[in-house]
C-alpha cells in the first residue's frame, strides 16, 4: 500500500465529490434527455 500524504483527503470525502460529480452528470444526461424529447416530439 501506497504511503498517505499528509494533506490527502479522507476516503469519505473523496467518495462523497465522487458521487456529487456523478450525481450532477446524471441529472445534466436527464435535462438533455427531456429538452430533446420536448423538440423532437413537436
Amino acid at each position: 500500500m501506497a504511503p498517505r500524504h499528509p494533506d490527502e483527503a479522507p476516503l469519505w470525502h473523496r467518495l462523497g465529490w465522487m458521487a456529487a460529480i456523478w450525481l450532477a452528470s446524471v441529472a445534466a444526461l436527464a435535462v438533455m434527455a427531456i429538452l430533446l424529447r420536448l423538440v423532437l416530439a413537436r
